[in-house]
């Protein structure tokens, strides 16, 4: 009897483990990568991480997020991990004990990108299509809202592009070639989640958008010209309505004087 609860309590052991294995990669792995390995620079490693063994505190991050700057393993990271609020506490739960049960070996990190080696395509055309995809000139082919709906990247000229997201001009900088296709890959920002449910990015799609962003990296930022330009746009908008009520004004009175005339004239 022993001998089958304690056959019981493994298999359920590893039903767990599949579950949270599964659940793992279909939430955490485009950030963090198959294996957990992380993507250094960009993500931080979760296998052999320390922090991993506090249940509590994995469920925490996973349900309300983490900004850094964090330390993992003499490498420090200072990103944004946004909350998933979609994933149950339970679900949450099975996550955190997969990552617990990698805690005894870490595993390989990926390779950083080399000076001499280019992080990401420099294919000029690959570029101007991923700018195209950006820019809502070229549809995506699964029908995602074009990326400047809510962002800006590089210089678009004096409208720019939308301001409810990030400027993504320096984000090739911040997570190179393969934090921006684990991003694309895998979204989790809440918002952008939802507006791409059912609508995945194609690899194609997310090559291209990679190569754009190593393009703008480095360049002047858009954000200037576009305070500049709501600026300028505001002025004209408040010269207009002073004019409109100068011009209501000045017609009344024109419309008084005419009135008061035809009155002293009878």
């Amino acid at each position: 009897m022993k001998r089958r609860l304690v056959g019981l309590a493994v298999l359920l052991g590893l039903a767990l483990a599949a579950e949270g294995q599964q659940l793992y990669s279909q939430n955490c792995a485009g950030c963090h990568g198959a294996n957990a390995q992380g993507i250094p620079g960009a993500f931080p490693p979760l296998a052999g991480n320390p922090r991993m063994q506090d249940e509590a505190y994995v469920i925490k991050v996973i349900r309300e997020g983490i900004s850094g700057p964090l330390e993992v393993g003499g490498q420090t990271y200072n990103g944004v991990m946004p909350a998933m609020p979609q994933v149950s506490e339970a679900d949450a739960k099975a996550i955190a004990g997969y990552l617990k049960g990698l805690g005894g070996a870490a595993a390989e990190p990926a390779p950083a990108p080399t000076a001499s080696a280019p992080a990401a395509p420099t294919d000029p055309a690959l570029a101007d299509k991923g700018r195209a995809l950006f820019l809502g000139q070229q549809p995506f082919k699964n029908g995602g809202a074009p990326c400047m709906a809510c962002h800006t990247a590089g210089n678009f000229g004096p409208m720019g592009g939308g301001s409810l997201g990030k400027d993504l001009t320096d984000l090739h900088t911040r997570l190179g070639a393969a934090g921006i296709q684990g991003v694309l890959s895998n979204i989790a920002f809440p918002v952008m989640r939802e507006s791409y449910k059912g609508k995945p990015l194609t690899p194609e799609e997310i090559t291209a958008l990679t190569a754009f962003f190593a393009q703008t990296a480095g360049k002047p930022g858009n954000t200037a010209t576009m305070d500049a330009a709501r600026m300028l746009f505001a002025g004209l908008l408040g010269l207009l309505v002073l004019f409109g009520v100068m011009y209501l004004y000045w017609n009344n009175r024109r419309l008084g004087l005419a009135e008061r005339i035809r009155r002293r004239s009878t």
